[in-house]
């Protein structure tokens, strides 16, 4: 007796539930007086079905994913879970495991009837599918960290087998062992190593790296925490890199300030005597050779006013280094300035590369946040010692550039300019202002 008896279907037999349940008693008995089967872990209580009489009709989900995969653990290690199906037959959870052991070969599979209507089938797929809790992704490297040492003793096995007779290794036997880890954590075997390499890295450095740990298993996501663990580590490697020679680089990151003329009447000569500080044309600022102190790999924050950005004329700068913008970064003053339709009370500087720096994003936001310390209060073009903070930890560096400056905010900055402080080489002609 396989869950229903001969010459008629579950539908013309079985009319309620009452009778249903006599039937998986008596099915039960008589499974009680037979081995179990190697190929199904299933208990001796646990009613079949011949397969090709459950009835699968539609279902919602579309992708089965890795069959093959599965049905290589179903036949390594049994199958752990009947499908489900109602009392006339009709699936309702269990289409991926119904397919694997049909490519197995198996004529029945164990069921659990359950008492729902057609109507109802929906809800139980539904339930099946999302009231369940998968492993987190750290609980899956446990595993895998379990089985791999005895995969790997049984591939040697394996191959011994298969080198001694080709003709009887089945195609389940074969395979990776890893291959075969990751099947039965239900994770491809490249996400589980960059799990591993997570959980590795919080293990060696709790401190340093949980939270990495903590975010991949809170979401069930693991390339982006491994993307974050992996700039860490290159950004760690960058700190370490012997510096560059000072004044002349290649510098990964740093600020330019440059002396925009940045308002229509700057170029008036009765307005000359508005701004101490000789400017510079959108032609002049192009001709400057930036790159030339640049790593291939770099990020170079340009401040820039809200005249210069509306017209977008930093962009032909640029176009002219070399560079691309990807981030405005917004600062807020405390006091407005000068301004033509209104009055500036802000200030930006843009993140441009060029390359392929490395970036350690963590709460960097587009807003500075005060409370702001001004570098040299009260004198021109004044800039918050929190952007250069911002910046430090925003793109590592062994140091940086601070182009047309009038601060060092430590010792790895190396400054540049006519009003920059003493420094021991000369400032490079093309960084020089003319007097005003």
């Amino acid at each position: 007796m396989e869950g229903r008896p001969p010459g008629g279907t579950l539908r013309e037999r079985v009319k309620d539930e009452a009778l249903h349940r006599k039937v998986c008693t008596v099915q039960a008995q008589c499974d009680r007086r037979r081995p179990v089967r190697a190929k199904c872990a299933m208990t001796a209580a646990t009613p079949s079905l011949p397969i090709d009489s459950i009835i699968v009709g539609e279902r919602h989900r579309r992708d089965l994913g890795d069959i093959d995969g599965l049905a290589a653990s179903i036949a390594e290690v049994g199958l752990l879970q009947p499908i489900a199906v109602t009392f006339d037959g009709h699936l309702i959870a269990g289409a991926r495991r119904l397919r694997a052991v049909e490519l197995l070969g198996w004529k029945t599979i164990p069921c659990t009837p359950i008492p729902l209507n057609l109507g109802q089938i929906v809800r139980g797929e539904f339930a099946e599918n999302t009231c369940r809790k998968d492993f987190t992704p750290s609980e899956a490297v446990a595993i895998k960290r379990a089985l791999e040492p005895k995969e790997k003793a049984a591939a040697k096995v394996r191959m011994v087998a298969a080198h001694a007779s080709p003709e009887k290794f089945s195609e389940q036997a074969k395979g990776n062992a890893l291959d075969k880890v990751a099947t039965v954590t239900g994770v491809h075997r490249t996400t589980l190593a960059k799990a591993e390499a997570i959980v590795d890295a919080a293990e060696a450095e709790p401190e340093k790296f949980g939270k990495l740990k903590e975010d991949m298993d809170r979401t069930g996501r693991v390339h982006g925490p491994y993307q974050r663990l992996q700039n860490a580590k290159q950004a760690e490697q960058i700190r370490a890199e012997p510096p560059p020679l000072p004044g002349n680089g290649p510098y990964r990151g740093g600020f330019i300030d440059i002396p925009w003329a940045y308002e229509p009447n700057d170029e008036n000569v009765a307005q000359r005597g508005v701004l101490p500080y000789s400017t510079l044309s959108i032609e002049q600022a192009c001709a400057l050779n930036v790159g030339q102190i640049l790593h291939a790999d770099a990020a170079l924050g340009i401040w820039v006013t809200n005249f210069i950005l509306l017209h977008g004329l930093h962009l032909k700068l640029m176009c002219a280094w070399g560079l691309h913008p990807k981030a405005l970064v917004t600062w807020p003053k405390e006091q407005f300035g000068h301004g033509h339709w209104a009055r500036g009370q802000t200030e930006h500087f843009i993140i441009a590369v060029r390359g392929k720096p490395t970036i350690s994003l963590g709460d960097h936001t587009t807003l500075l946040k005060p409370p702001f310390h001004l570098v040299r209060k009260g004198a021109h073009s004044a800039k918050p010692v929190e952007a250069y903070e911002w910046l430090e930890s925003y793109c590592p560096a062994p140091r940086y550039a601070d182009l047309f400056s009038r601060y060092r905010h430590n010792d790895r900055w190396d400054c540049h300019g006519d009003e920059a402080p003493p420094h021991p080489l000369d400032i490079p002609p093309c960084l020089r202002r003319a007097a005003p």
